[in-house]
């Protein structure tokens, strides 16, 4: 479920620029545009997701995440006007928000503390390895075919498969959750009656973890909006974006079967910042719109280190039966990293050096790491 959920956003990573080849604008504002709206979407979607994952359960709220997904190709079959692609990518957010928050959801219940990192690690590695093989594949196929039905054609049947899968095969896991609660915490479950502000301000370690999450996405959204059309710019060819960007999510993807399993035993501090000096170095060298392979090795392995780490902190840090909402208020500001990474990058083309963008997002990240590496989070 994983694996189809990023297989939906991975497509579209690498094909930004042509879907948006009619718009009478630059490539790279173009990109930034849908990369904001998809992260402002899936942002929003994060926070109701909390709650319909308490209230719906988890296996109905992933259901209606895949009903809205169905739009999506649609819309961009149809597509005559701007505003449909937009439209589409607004669904592809909603969808993305509640699809992968419910699995996340899901897997946590299922593996209980002990395992926690490695329930993380797996499925954000399906996630991300379907986002790097799909990106690479569809600007493959463009590069060859140069049709863009057959992809949304296969994204309406993944759509289709999950649909299924979700009602006939996945169970509902709240029974797990009930049982941990019961095991492994104190009767009381007192807390402030209000989750967002007590996980977004109130709880210093929360707090960290969320501005943490905040800067890796604000730094995707720099490597998915503003790289492709860098790169494009210095006469690299459509495969040679797949490849790269796929290089990246791959590796971010494999990477997470390790690095998943290292915050099982709850010492996450050093992962974390260890993993975000990695991708603040990376992004240095990347604002040269360099080809070779070793930035983008070091990019998706740091982002390996930190992914399913702030996911296991969130969840180590929240009560079973406020856990849900806990993590969808860090979805919520971790997903708010693409609009906070689209501004930097609409910054930058506007001072007329794209580059930079890399360049201040990777300073971002650096203080974002330093934050993290004297603070007291265990």
């Amino acid at each position: 479920m994983s694996a189809f959920v990023g297989a939906m956003v991975g497509f579209e990573r690498s094909l930004l620029p042509i879907i948006t080849s009619s718009w009478g604008m630059a490539e790279a504002q173009s990109s930034l545009i849908m990369v904001a709206t998809f992260g402002g979407s899936k942002a929003v979607a994060n926070l109701f997701t909390g709650h319909l994952l308490t209230s719906i359960s988890r296996k109905w709220t992933l259901v209606v995440g895949w009903c809205i997904a169905a739009a999506v190709p649609y819309l961009l079959l149809t597509m005559n006007a701007p505003w449909m692609a937009i439209t589409a990518n607004v669904a592809l957010g909603i969808s993305q928000g509640i699809t992968w928050s419910a699995t996340v959801m899901m897997k946590i219940d299922i593996a209980g503390k002990k395992l926690r990192g490695t329930a993380m690690g797996l499925n954000e590695s399906a996630g991300y390895l379907a986002v790097g093989g799909a990106s690479a594949l569809a600007a493959s196929f463009m590069d060859t075919k140069g049709d863009l039905r057959y992809i949304l054609f296969a994204t309406l049947i993944i759509v289709l498969l999950a649909i299924i899968i979700a009602l006939f095969l996945l169970p509902n896991t709240q029974p797990w959750a009930e049982l941990e609660a019961r095991k492994e915490y104190e009767n009381s479950t007192a807390v402030a009656k209000n989750i967002f502000v007590f996980a977004s301000w109130e709880n210093r370690s929360l707090r960290l973890l969320n501005i943490g999450g905040l800067v890796n996405n604000a730094n995707d959204a720099i490597v998915w909006a503003v790289l492709p059309s860098l790169l494009l710019f210095h006469g690299e060819s459509l495969t040679t974006v797949g490849i790269l960007t796929g290089i990246h999510a791959g590796l971010w993807g494999v990477g997470q079967f390790f690095t998943g399993p290292l915050s099982n035993n709850g010492k996450i501090r050093n992962l974390l910042w260890w993993g975000l000096s990695i991708q603040g170095m990376a992004l240095l060298f990347m604002s040269t719109a360099t080809t070779l392979w070793l930035p983008y090795i070091l990019l998706g392995l740091g982002t390996a280190m930190v992914y399913p780490t702030f996911l296991v902190g969130v969840s180590n840090l929240s009560h079973p039966s406020w856990r849900p909402k806990s993590l969808a208020t860090y979805r919520f500001w971790r997903d708010m990293g693409y609009v906070i990474g689209a501004l930097l990058g609409y910054l930058s083309l506007q001072l007329h050096a794209p580059s930079s963008a890399f360049i201040y997002i990777a300073i971002l990240t650096l203080i974002a790491s330093s934050m993290i590496r004297f603070s007291q989070l265990e």
